[in-house]
């Protein structure tokens, strides 16, 4: 056999396990297909993520529908992800793949990368959108108005023992607050022009770095929240803000903060110490 035939017959080999691969991952049945994803994802999850169903999406993405997070109080729908995967990674013992997450309050595209046990998260871009935030997230009687830029980098060593280490920074434009809590204080609704927060992750810290709000209110916060992997409402809190009012609120703000029990100094401003949990936090002034 010549060399021109030999290749000629490895080409079609190739081709012929390619098309029956591609035939059979297009075919797959969608309720075995959920059935190993949801092992797969109880397992990588702690048990807290379960996916309602799974299918193909041509050209071999992975469409999961019905991802819902489960926590302490209740469980949260996440929506719809698409997942790509990175199949040069392979080569180099990882799994990589790039995902779209979707659902009414929010929008991300974000990249997982893992070997062995070790798994890096990137989220390039975040979008949350404050005002469908559901109520398993927005617990307090208020309406918020507005869009919160998430990104951030994650590292764990061992996912059932949560971030070994990271980075996070928020960012935001124009937000308004309002609701009943507001209004029987006295001062809805709350203008925010904007916010920035950044903070690094070390062994489930949390710390706070550089961070401001600016608007109605001016403020800055330190501290550090410890995560608790297995449940994440429970984690605790131990957060300094300092608070005082801007300019153009300060007359209609600084009586509701003597009627709160807040001592204003000289410029108005108010301390405000935040301990207990994510779930029932406890604030001092």
């Amino acid at each position: 056999m010549n060399r021109q035939a030999v290749l000629r017959t490895i080409l079609y080999v190739i081709c012929f396990v390619f098309f029956t691969l591609f035939f059979l991952l297009v075919n797959f049945p969608s309720e075995r297909l959920t059935t190993r994803i949801n092992g797969w994802m109880l397992s990588s999850s702690n048990g807290t993520v379960t996916v309602e169903n799974a299918r193909i999406k041509l050209p071999l993405s992975l469409v999961l529908g019905g991802i819902t997070l489960k926590h302490g109080h209740g469980s949260l729908d996440l929506g719809e992800a698409v997942v790509g995967m990175r199949f040069l990674g392979l080569l180099t013992g990882k799994k990589a793949a790039k995902v779209r997450l979707e659902n009414p309050w929010l929008n991300s595209k974000f990249t997982l990368v893992s070997s062995g046990e070790e798994w890096d998260l990137d989220v390039r871009s975040m979008e949350v959108d404050l005002s469908e935030l559901p109520d398993d997230i927005m617990t307090l009687p208020l309406s918020l108005e507005g869009k919160l830029e998430v990104s951030l980098k994650l590292h764990s060593k061992d996912p059932s023992q949560g971030v070994y280490s990271g980075d996070i920074r928020i960012t935001s434009g124009p937000v308004e607050i309002a609701g009943d809590l507001l209004e029987t204080l006295g001062f809805a609704p709350l203008l925010i022009s904007r916010m920035s927060a950044v903070g690094t992750v070390e062994d489930n810290v949390l710390s706070l770095g550089e961070n401001f709000i600016e608007g109605d209110l001016i403020a800055t916060a330190r501290g550090e929240i410890k995560v608790t992997p297995s449940s994440y409402m429970s984690s605790r809190l131990n957060l300094t803000a300092e608070v005082k009012p801007g300019s153009e609120a300060r007359e209609r703000l600084l009586p509701v903060f003597t009627l709160m029990g807040a001592r204003p100094g000289a410029d108005g401003g108010i301390n405000i110490r935040i301990r207990g949990t994510i779930g029932r936090p406890s604030i001092n002034m």
